[in-house]
């Protein structure tokens, strides 16, 4: 296989370190014409704490499923030791592997409880695409294609926060810590259960 340039994996397999493309948009010039599309849908509706998994199927030489099943498996199910980065660097993923043989599955959307109740957010690339304008578009999907996949989680977050939200904590927070800096202190309440 041959790998584009950006983010890329050294992946410890049973005939020596093998090479992969590691972003969205690695795995997208080294996939045939034919599976670009099969390739997109999945990664748009896949949990942000998922893309990892999924960006590590697509980049997997089709020949480790048969002749090294053993560390597929073993990186399937989140030990990524030996996988190392561009730099050298060893890669770790934020999140274990989903569980299938729970029969459920990840939620599409983050939620948040900071500062004032819980807030939903998407957590799918194609949840994002939904909630950004136009303008943002372009500056996301370039972002997504290029960030190292075991990053995705924090592009998903950072992006499917909506500014307005985020604006708004921030200044919750300033606030809080200009009072702590005077000598202000607030009495402490319970978090509020939602029905």
């Amino acid at each position: 296989m041959t790998v584009s340039a950006g983010p890329v994996w050294s992946l410890p397999l049973a005939w020596g370190q093998v090479e992969v493309p590691a972003s969205i948009g690695g795995v997208r010039a080294v996939l045939d014409e034919g599976r670009v599309a099969e390739f997109e849908a999945e990664i748009a509706r896949t949990p942000a704490v998922d893309l990892v998994y999924a960006v590590l199927a697509w980049a997997l030489p089709a020949r480790a499923f048969t002749e090294d099943p053993a560390t597929v498996a073993r990186l399937r199910a989140g030990d990524f030791t030996g996988v190392l980065d561009g730099d050298g660097e060893p890669v770790t993923p934020t999140h274990p592997p989903h569980d299938d043989t729970t029969g459920t599955s990840r939620s599409p959307v983050f939620r948040t409880g900071f500062p004032l109740g819980s807030v939903t957010h998407p957590a799918t690339i194609e949840g994002i695409r939904a909630v950004l304008g136009r303008e943002r578009l372009a500056e996301f999907e370039a972002e997504t294609a290029r960030t190292p996949a075991q990053d995705l989680v924090y592009v998903a977050l950072r992006w499917g926060y909506p500014p307005e939200e985020k604006a708004a904590d921030d200044a919750v927070i300033e606030q809080v810590k200009a009072e702590l800096a005077a000598g202000v202190t607030r009495p402490v309440r319970p978090p509020v259960e939602e029905a």
